[in-house]
C-alpha cells in the first residue's frame, strides 16, 4: 500500500514539517548522526549497532509551502538521500507519516531513522524496533514507510525471492510487531541494492510489485535542498573523515600546547592578583573571535593559534559563549575553526570543539553532521556533559528550535563580559 505524503504545512507545533531533522535511530542503539527527527542524521555505521544520528534537522525545510508530493515508491525512494542528508549503504531507513492537522486523511513526512544493517544480534534489532515505536508514539505518527538498502541483495525473478529476501523480511516482520502494538501502520517496506536513477526497487509486503528508482538528483525535495545551501553527502563515511584527526596537525599543536598553557596559566594568575578575574575570560573570549575573524584569510591559522584557542576554550564561560556564535553570520567560519581544532586536538580539547561544531549542525538544520560530531566529542571524552545532552537531544527526535537556547544562553554569557555577540532570527 502506498500511502500518499507531502511534507507538514507551517503549523505552531515546531515539528511540523521537520524532514531534515536527523533522528537517530531512536533509543541509541546505533552510535552515530541523526534520524534527528527529520532532519535526522547518518553514515558512520558503527559497529556495535547502535543508532546512527541519520536524520536531518530542520524545524522548517526548505520545501514546506511548495506544495511537493511523494506519492509513490519511486518519489519516496530518490528523496530519502535529500531528507537524510547522505546517500545511505546498507542501512534500513525509516519515515514517520503524520496526519496534516485539520486535513484528516492526509500525512506528511516526519522523522527519519537509519540503523546499520550489519548490527549483530536478533536482540539489536527487537530493541530498536521497540524504540522506533516508542518515537512513533511521541511524535503521534500514524505509519512508517521502511526502506531497505542492501548492495546484497537481489530482486525477485520469476515468482522466486531473491537474495537476502528472508532476512529483509524478518526485519520487516519485527518492525511491523512493535509499532502495531502502538497501534501504528507499517505502510509500506522497499528494498534496493542502491539509491540511483532507473535501479529496480521492489515491495517488500507485496510480492511481485516492483519499479524503476528516479533520478535521485532531480528528487523536488533534493532541489530544495540544494537551493537552501543543504549539503547531500555522498555517504556517511564522507562526513566522518572531515573530523579524522591529522597527525602531522596534532603534532604540531601538540608541540606549542604546553608553552601556550602556561603563558595562559601566567595572564589568569596576574588577572586574580588585580582581583579581575574576569578580565582573563574577557582577553581569551576576544582572542577566540579574532581567530574566527581570520578564517579563509591569507595570513592562515598556525598550530600556535590552534593550541591557543583550544586553550581558551578551557574557560567554561568562553566555550559558552562559542555556542552564540551558531545563530549568527559567523557561524560558517567558527565551524572552519572548531573543524580545525577537531583534526589537531585529543582528549577534552578535541571533544570540546566537536561539541560546538556538532551543536552549529544541529541548530542550522545538519542533524546528519551533528550526529557525527557529537559522536566525536564522546569518543574523545564520553563525560563531556553538553556533548551527552545534545546527543540525546538529536536522537530523540528534539528539533533545533529547542537547542536554540543554548546559544542563546551564551550570547548572555558574552555579554557579562562585555562582549556583544550578535545573532539571526530562528530559521
Amino acid at each position: 500500500m502506498t500511502i500518499p505524503a507531502e511534507p507538514a504545512p507551517a503549523a505552531d507545533d515546531p515539528r511540523h514539517g521537520d524532514q531534515r531533522r536527523e533522528a537517530p535511530w531512536p533509543g541509541g542503539d546505533d552510535p552515530g548522526p541523526r534520524a534527528h527527527s527529520r532532519p535526522a542524521g547518518p553514515e558512520h555505521e558503527p559497529a556495535d549497532g547502535r543508532a546512527a544520528p541519520d536524520c536531518p534537522a530542520s524545524d522548517e525545510p526548505p520545501w514546506i509551502g511548495q506544495g511537493l508530493r511523494i506519492d509513490a515508491p519511486a518519489e519516496f525512494i530518490a528523496a530519502v538521500p535529500a531528507l537524510l542528508g547522505f546517500v545511505p549503504h546498507r542501512s534500513l531507513v525509516a519515515c514517520l507519516l503524520r496526519e496534516v492537522p485539520d486535513r484528516p486523511g492526509s500525512v506528511f513526512l516526519g522523522a527519519l531513522a537509519r540503523h546499520d544493517l550489519d548490527a549483530h544480534g536478533c536482540g539489536v534489532w527487537v530493541r530498536s524496533a521497540g524504540h522506533l515505536a516508542a518515537l512513533c508514539a511521541h511524535e503521534d505518527a500514524v505509519g512508517v514507510l521502511v526502506l531497505i538498502v542492501d548492495d546484497r541483495a537481489g530482486a525477485p525473478r520469476a515468482g522466486r525471492p531473491g537474495a537476502r529476501a528472508a532476512r529483509h523480511r524478518d526485519l520487516v516482520g519485527v518492525l511491523g510487531g512493535a509499532l502495531r502494538a502502538e497501534g501504528v501502520e507499517l505502510a509500506d517496506a522497499w528494498a534496493v541494492r542502491e539509491i540511483a536513477a532507473e535501479a529496480p526497487w521492489w515491495d517488500l509486503l507485496e510480492p511481485g510489485s516492483v519499479g524503476r528508482q528516479r533520478d535521485p538528483s532531480a528528487s523536488p525535495i533534493a532541489l530544495a535542498q540544494v537551493l537552501d545551501g543543504r549539503p547531500i553527502r555522498a555517504s556517511r563515511a564522507e562526513m566522518t573523515v572531515l573530523l579524522e584527526v591529522d597527525p602531522d596537525s596534532r603534532e604540531a599543536v601538540a608541540a606549542v600546547l604546553d608553552e601556550v598553557c602556561a603563558a595562559a596559566r601566567e595572564r589568569y594568575r596576574q588577572a586574580v592578583c588585580r582581583c579581575d578575574p574576569t578580565s582573563y575570560s574577557r582577553a581569551a573570549l576576544d582572542l577566540v573571535l579574532r581567530r574566527v575573524a581570520e578564517v579563509g584569510s591569507d595570513d592562515g591559522i598556525e598550530p600556535v593559534d590552534l593550541a591557543e584557542v583550544a586553550v581558551a576554550l578551557r574557560d567554561s564561560t568562553v566555550r559558552d559563549a562559542m555556542f552564540a556564535l551558531a545563530l549568527g553570520d559567523r557561524a560558517a567560519p567558527a565551524e572552519v575553526l572548531w573543524s580545525l581544532l577537531c583534526r589537531s586536538l585529543t582528549g577534552s580539547d578535541r571533544a570540546e570543539a566537536a561539541t560546538l561544531l556538532g551543536y552549529s549542525a544541529y541548530v542550522n538544520g545538519d542533524g546528519p553532521f551533528a550526529g557525527v560530531a557529537l559522536e566525536a566529542a564522546l569518543e574523545a571524552d564520553p563525560r563531556h556533559g553538553i556533548a551527552e545532552l545534545l546527543d540525546t537531544a538529536l536522537r530523540t527526535g528534539m528539533p533545533p528550535s529547542e537547542v536554540r537556547k543554548l546559544g542563546l544562553s551564551g550570547r548572555t554569557r558574552a555579554a557579562g563580559l562585555g562582549v556583544e555577540i550578535a545573532i539571526g532570527p530562528a530559521r
